[in-house]
């Protein structure tokens, strides 16, 4: 027998192929009952690869590699857990290299090895120079010296499949057995079978930079995951014993001491459970407006601190409410709420959210289950500008040592793996490009998917044995960890240091990150937060501010709810830049409920969600004929006739169970949580416990089994109704400035996307829609932002392609340090002084900035080397500074020229990204057929249509019978439009469905914003 001890996965990052379920499963392949993982110098897969290995009923054993310096020389060692401590020891070192020193000292990791067992790692350069040399007064003083370092100390015998190393391990066994230290059979496993070493190979390619075949690649051939056959035919038995010796030493059951929350230390020195209780009453009454608080949500907020303090989650509640508060004393704008938390009337009072959650028929259980253990989950949304400040304020009240971001690892998903692969293979970059934008733009999208659905993948694949290869070598590759990153929210804290129960790991200048991913920190005891950045809050934010400024007085959170105006919009499905409002989807929805009241926005975000959205036909059906909805019993009409009964959300399916069988409303949530888990057994039981429940409050057999029967069908699509309304409430604010506030609206919109074109030019062109106008930038009004002028918006200098942020600041101080720009000349020779160039001077002419030099774009473009030579002459330069003198020369004359207009629309869509000041289309309709009505004005038409349009994106789809036809987008200076264009139509005018082309499209529109195409014509602009 024999135990492989250096297995190394694929989270020793681009450096093995294994999966933790693969190593398993070639430890059962080949008969080992006990295995060692070691990957480099991190422990991120611990806790996964001992629950793998303990279902499968393999032992475990925990190892790391790592770099040791002796007499200023780098070695490598692996460590060895021997029980619990052994496992500490091997989390606090690499703690200790993924955030402090990337080295260690041979006396520093002794410090940490009495709990471990030492080997040389059998790969380490400057050990093999003293072996391959057979230089033994080297090799001995070096391993002596480990040898005193560690209690238990082995030297690894390693690649004996190598015929050198066969012969030169005799004389290191020799050296070693010399100074009285044991030897180890060991070979270094990278990958599973000896067939997948190209994969292995193209991984280290993908690793260093370089392709498969380079000269210059570092890789290890054979380093696959042998039979304990192969290793009896490679190694001696002697050395092969010693692998069970030590495998047999390593004896770690983890043992966790769970982490806690630190306790939330108060002003007054009263035990948490009391302080929470105070603010409650408190804040209750600052939300009621009075002492005299209802007797209902009296009732309420103590059966909430009662479960709250049952389960000892008083200091969870401190410590977010805290955090929220430092918030809002920073004047940072926290989201009403998200997620379950919305239906506690504990964080309403808090201000941890901003829905009561009676008035909204929220239930707690579905936020904290007092009859199952499950952790508090409060996510609070703060702007994605300012989020950084809150976590900074929860590390420095906590400590750095007791908050920690979540790790999280970016994978070889499927477009990025044939591109890496590809790279790494040779492949032209033109037939990589090619492969990769074939597959599609969707999440969880895989390369076999790809291959199955996408017949010009699969074809392209079988034209070409290199592709071929390509496609064989990424298929293995998918998926496995490429980099690692951070949770986009998560946050844990512990009262104890993180590191006695989680290894870090440095990814961000200001706080650590565990080692372990997220799915295993709740065992450990670390509760996550999410602290969540959203730009829509960024957004409604800075429309308040400046509302406030200029001003009007506003407070988002006072705002009405039955705002005429807003519901007009929404109505009118002008939702482009609303939140959870502006999909396509979303509209179309939005068009068939007309929403009037803000249940409308609640129902509208819970059912457009996967799974809920089949229940949309049979809810608009009920709403349009409420007196045919036919309630599962009338008792139960309370709890449906607000979805018009129908059972949309998570809340309803509990209220049901409570009102019908008489559960709690924790029961109730173990019924919804069975349901959506699918959990057979308990569903069982539940079920029984329910038709039991409904018999003996009075319903007959045939009523309850029923019921339940749509309970199980309706709850795998209910939604959460807490989410819903927290959501829709921000949704109704964002609607609510957009109807009120169009102005300050779109100008912080748009300030979220300067530099995103398409989304700039989208939004544009939804401003001039409701007759606000963007002016061109200008070098002597704009700033690095929008800002309003008058009834319009000016354009920022930063939105001009090229002129980023460096120099834009350079423009602006030079005006506020010495005035605007007086002329063109003026301009040039100032802005020279500021290092900015020719290329840079012509961007800005071709974007309009300098259009307020009254010159035409042509005449300053053809004067501009005059210009710079002016700009020479006028320069005084010393050592100190840098001046002008404008009496030394006089200006030169400018050099007349019309501009051209196409020529002048393109310059500037290729500095902007998009037309601003004149659409080609507009001269364009006049000149071929000025009664031709701009795609705006055929929003509402029905019936056969001629528009001009520009061809913005193609998509291509596969019709049931295998026929190829597109969906293209056509716009022109007004609005955006669907063509469609059937399997015959794509096939006769193929040529024309390009991003760029101009057309005349002769067809019919039969629904809102589509027209199926039956001809169409390019137009020359």
């Amino acid at each position: 027998m024999t135990t492989h001890l250096h297995v190394r996965s694929a989270f020793s990052l681009l450096s093995s192929t294994l999966r933790v379920e693969d190593i398993v499963s070639l430890c059962k392949a080949h008969h080992y009952t006990q295995v060692a993982l070691c990957d480099k110098e991190v422990m991120h897969v611990a806790m996964a690869f001992y629950h793998a290995c303990k279902k499968a009923d393999i032992k475990p054993i925990f190892a790391m590699e790592m770099r040791c310096v002796i007499n200023d020389t780098v070695y490598w060692l692996s460590l060895y857990a021997k029980n619990m401590k052994g496992y500490e020891a091997l989390l606090s070192l690499s703690t200790h290299l993924q955030c402090q020193e990337e080295m260690m000292t041979l006396e520093e990791v002794s410090a940490y090895a009495s709990d471990l067992i030492v080997m040389t790692n059998g790969d380490d350069p400057n050990l093999e120079t003293w072996i391959i040399h057979e230089n033994a007064n080297q090799l001995g003083s070096v391993l002596e010296q480990m040898k005193a370092a560690f209690r238990q100390f082995y030297v690894a015998i390693a690649k004996n499949d190598s015929d050198l190393f066969y012969l030169r391990n005799r004389f290191l066994k020799k050296v070693a057995h010399d100074l009285g230290i044991a030897t180890v059979a060991l070979s270094r496993i990278y990958y599973g079978d000896a067939k997948d070493e190209a994969c292995y190979q193209v991984l280290c390619a993908i690793r260093q930079g370089v392709t498969a075949s380079d000269k210059t690649l570092d890789f290890q051939a054979k380093r696959y995951f042998r039979s304990q056959e192969e290793m009896s035919r490679l190694y001696e038995e002697e050395d092969l014993r010693m692998s069970d010796v030590i495998a047999d030493q390593c004896n770690v059951e983890l043992q966790i001491h769970k982490a806690k929350l630190p306790t939330f230390e108060n002003p007054f020195g009263v035990d948490s459970a009391r302080y929470l209780k105070q603010l409650c009453l408190k804040g209750l009454e600052k939300r009621m407006g009075t002492t005299k608080v209802p007797r209902v949500y009296v009732e309420r907020l103590k059966h909430e601190l009662d479960v709250i303090i049952r389960m000892h989650y008083e200091d969870y509640f401190l410590i977010v409410w805290d955090f929220i508060r430092f918030a809002k004393s920073r004047s940072i704008y926290v989201g009403p709420g998200r997620g379950s938390a919305a239906g506690s009337l504990v964080s309403y009072c808090l201000g941890i959210t901003h829905v009561d959650p009676i008035r909204y028929h929220l239930l707690f259980e579905r936020f904290l289950n007092p009859e199952r253990v499950s952790m508090p989950d409060i996510d609070t949304d703060f702007p994605d500008n300012r989020r950084d400040e809150v976590i900074h304020y929860v590390k420095e009240r906590y400590g750095s040592e007791h908050v920690a971001h979540i790790i999280a690892f970016n994978t070889l998903a499927a477009k990025a793996v044939i591109r890496d692969v590809g790279k790494a293979l040779g492949v032209k970059p033109s037939q990589i490009d090619i492969l990769a934008k074939m597959v599609p733009n969707f999440t969880k999208v895989t390369l076999m998917g790809t291959y199955d659905n996408v017949p010009k993948f699969k074809q392209a694949i079988q034209s070409s044995k290199e592709l071929q290869k390509l496609f064989d070598i990424a298929l293995k590759l998918e998926g496995l960890p490429r980099h690692a990153s951070l949770h986009a929210a998560g946050i844990v804290l512990a009262k104890e240091p993180i590191t006695q129960v989680c290894p870090l790991i440095s990814l961000d200048a200001d706080l650590l990150a565990t080692q372990f991913t997220m799915e295993y920190l709740e065992e450990l005891g670390l509760i996550k937060m999410d602290f969540l950045g959203l730009r829509n809050l960024t957004i409604i934010d800075e429309i308040v501010s400046n509302v406030n400024a200029s001003g009007i007085p506003l407070d988002i959170m006072k705002i009405p709810l039955d705002d005429a105006k807003t519901y007009q919009v929404m109505r009118d499905v002008d939702t482009v830049g609303i939140f959870q409002l502006e999909s396509e989807g979303m509209k179309n929805l939005i068009r068939r409920i007309q929403p009037r009241c803000f249940e409308d926005i609640v129902v509208s975000i819970a059912l457009f969600r996967p799974g809920p959205m089949e229940n949309i036909p049979l809810y608009l059906q009920s709403k349009a004929h409420p007196e045919k909805i036919v309630y599962p019993h009338p008792s139960l009409k309370p709890i449906l006739e607000s979805t018009y009964g129908v059972m949309i959300y998570q809340e309803q399916i509990m209220q049901i169970a409570q009102k019908m069988a008489g559960f709690t409303l924790g029961k109730a949530d173990n019924l919804r949580k069975a349901i959506s888990k699918k959990k057979e057994s308990e569903l069982a039981k539940l079920e029984q416990d329910f038709l039991n429940g409904a018999l003996q409050n009075g319903y007959d057999k045939k009523t309850a089994e029923k019921t339940y029967e749509q309970i199980m069908k309706f709850a795998n699509y209910g939604f959460n109704r807490s989410h819903s309304v927290a959501y829709g409430l921000l949704a109704y604010q964002l609607t609510y400035l957009k109807a009120n506030y169009p102005q300050f609206f779109f100008q912080s919109l748009l300030n979220s996307v300067i530099g995103a074109e398409r989304k700039s030019g989208e939004y544009i062109f939804e401003a001039k829609k409701r007759g606000l106008k963007v002016l061109l930038p200008c070098v002597n009004a704009s700033d690095a932002h929008y800002v309003i002028e008058g009834n319009a918006l000016r354009f920022p200098l930063n939105g001009i392609k090229g002129i980023g942020n460096t120099v834009c600041q350079q423009l602006v101080a030079e005006r506020k340090k010495n005035g605007a720009f007086l002329d063109y000349f003026d301009f040039v020779a100032r802005v020279m002084t500021c290092r900015i160039n020719r290329k840079l001077i012509e961007t800005l002419i071709h974007a309009g900035a300098l259009d307020c030099f009254h010159h035409s774009r042509a005449s300053m473009l053809l004067t501009l080397d005059d210009a710079l030579r002016y700009g020479d002459l006028v320069r005084i330069e010393d050592e100190k500074q840098i001046l002008l003198d404008f009496e030394i020369v006089s200006k030169p004359a400018m050099i007349l020229a019309k501009d051209q207009p196409q020529q002048r629309s393109d310059q500037e869509f290729q500095a902007l990204g998009f037309y601003l000041s004149e659409h080609p289309i507009a001269k364009l309709r006049m000149s071929i057929d000025p009664s031709l009505r701009s795609i705006l004005l055929l929003q509402n038409h029905r019936g056969n249509v001629r528009l001009l349009a520009v061809i913005e994106r193609v998509k291509l789809h596969r019709t049931k019978h295998g026929d190829l036809m597109v969906f293209a987008v056509g716009a022109d200076e007004s609005a955006k439009i669907d063509l469609v264009c059937m399997p015959n139509v794509y096939r006769q005018y193929e040529a024309l469905l390009v991003k760029g082309t101009y057309v005349l499209a002769e067809g019919k529109i039969e629904k809102e914003n589509s027209c199926l195409v039956r001809k169409l014509s390019k137009i020359e602009p």
